[in-house]
């Protein structure tokens, strides 16, 4: 156990033995989310609670503010029950493993959710109400962190997570002033709202416990004043949780009329907008999903790609034109031709699908598919280089003069066949196994010449490989 482990328990069993005057008889830790926080379970003596470690101070204070509010007006959300004098540990009630989503795939029937799921939607977009209206009455806004209110700025940290943790990874070409453009007439719009209500900012069914079949909320820590529309489109549009159009449609009449019984609105306008709000959230979480996935190697934020890209499809079809984003549209509706054309390609095929890739290591990794998230990377720069020879520069590791020198050294026999047994037991694994998926990368200096002869090479090497398919791509070549 690591020391700072060993510090976190020290510091919840002292919390936990000052509230309940005895030592707790079993700690556990819990998996980790998308957050840096750090979970345990404390359990002795018919106690359960839940303590968290956070070193990032100004956010518990956030937490603790917010907590105690909604406490204060009946919000269903965990108590207080001790913190630390540091303010970095704390102990809360503890609400159960069951969260609403993980309760989604036993009710999903015939691609419509069953009545008890939707009166669990209902249920959810009710209290949501309650936060936006009933939370922001009397909160002291003061207390939020990192932000008071949704501003230009948040907006726009929204937009640049999107554009340099998903486009920039994804590979898709654009132009960066006119993208701008489109995203300051975007934060325009988004802007020109009513900024009265409590905003959740991640209200969504991961985030929704279901204990004694009641529904408790967590994670708003990151909360802040600002429009109502953005949370409603959080929880309807949640990329994994895949309510039908026809169902979202419902509960958004739902999740309007209950609004409207405690507080006068102009249904007609938040309708209008409703579909900005919805492409501006499914925008910043596929920054949130790259950034997880393509930096952070998660492969369960990859996987949420493809349903966030329908979504993206689906949204493009509204009108648009008050927001003046014909060029951040253009963009959108390239980046769902690409993920389709993936996805298209990969389900047809059947058996165990090798991805093979060369690359620039200057230029960053190749994409891992999104289905598995990983794979192999191997770096040729250990190889002679061709291309520092003047009659192979201008060539690739396509053409033969450039291969046979390749060919010819036996430091390139030993680096092929190393990295051969690595794969072809990993595909034999795989496919016994029943995977669809599996990338390899090599990359070198420039990506022309070594990884391009490699790659190939590989593809050569284990085209005899029964049920299998084998794809080669040049990612440096591709782009000239």
């Amino acid at each position: 156990m690591s020391d700072f482990k060993n510090e976190h328990i020290k510091v919840l069993t002292n919390l936990y033995s000052g509230l309940y005057k005895h030592q707790p008889d079993e700690i556990v830790s819990l998996p980790k989310s998308g957050s840096s926080r750090q979970y345990f379970r404390l359990t002795g003596s018919n106690n359960s609670v839940i303590g968290a470690y956070n070193a990032d101070v100004n956010e518990n204070v956030a937490f603790f503010s917010l907590s105690r509010h909604f406490l204060s007006k009946g919000l269903n959300v965990p108590n207080l029950l001790s913190i630390s004098e540091n303010q970095q540990y704390y102990l809360i009630s503890d609400l159960g493993d069951t969260t609403l989503y993980s309760s989604l795939s036993c009710h999903l029937a015939n691609s419509e959710y069953n009545e008890k799921m939707m009166g669990y939607f209902k249920s959810s977009l009710s209290h949501l109400v309650r936060f936006q209206i009933d939370g922001a009455d009397g909160l002291d806004f003061s207390k939020c962190y990192p932000k008071q209110i949704f501003d230009r700025r948040s907006v726009m940290w929204d937009f640049n997570y999107f554009k340099y943790s998903f486009l920039k990874p994804t590979g898709v070409i654009f132009d960066e002033e006119k993208l701008e453009d489109d995203f300051e007439s975007f934060a325009n719009y988004l802007l020109d709202d009513e900024m009265v209500y409590f905003h959740y900012r991640d209200f969504q069914s991961r985030n929704i416990m279901v204990k004694d079949n009641e529904l408790f909320f967590i994670d708003y820590q990151g909360g802040r004043k600002g429009p109502c529309l953005y949370d409603v489109a959080s929880f309807l549009y949640q990329a994994k949780a895949s309510i039908p159009q026809s169902q979202k449609d419902l509960l958004f009449d739902f999740y309007l009329a209950e609004l409207s019984s405690k507080k006068k609105v102009d249904v007609n306008l938040l309708k209008k907008r409703f579909p900005a709000f919805v492409l501006f959230r499914v925008i910043q979480t596929l920054g949130a999903y790259g950034y997880r996935g393509y930096f952070e190697g998660k492969a369960h934020f990859l996987q949420s790609i493809p349903p966030a890209i329908e979504n993206i499809a689906q949204i493009l079809k509204s009108d648009f034109s008050d927001l003046n984003i014909n060029y951040l549209s253009g963009i959108l509706h390239e980046v769902v031709e690409i993920y389709r054309l993936r996805f298209e390609q990969t389900e047809l095929q059947e058996g165990l699908t090798i991805d093979i890739t060369s690359f620039s290591l200057k230029n960053g990794y190749p994409t891992p598919n999104v289905e598995h998230g990983g794979g192999f990377i191997f770096d040729c720069r250990a190889l002679q280089n061709p291309g520092r020879l003047a009659k192979y520069k201008e060539l690739t590791g396509l053409d033969s003069p450039v291969a046979e020198y390749l060919k010819a050294r036996p430091e390139v026999d030993i680096f092929m066949n190393n990295a051969y047994e690595l794969i072809r037991n990993a595909v034999e694994n795989y496919t016994q196994r029943g995977f669809k998926y599996i990338s390899v990368g090599f990359g070198c200096t420039g990506g022309q010449h070594r990884s391009v002869y490699c790659a190939n090479r590989l593809a050569d090497m284990l085209k005899d490989f029964p049920k299998v398919n084998i794809r080669v791509s040049h990612r440096e070549l591709n782009r000239k």
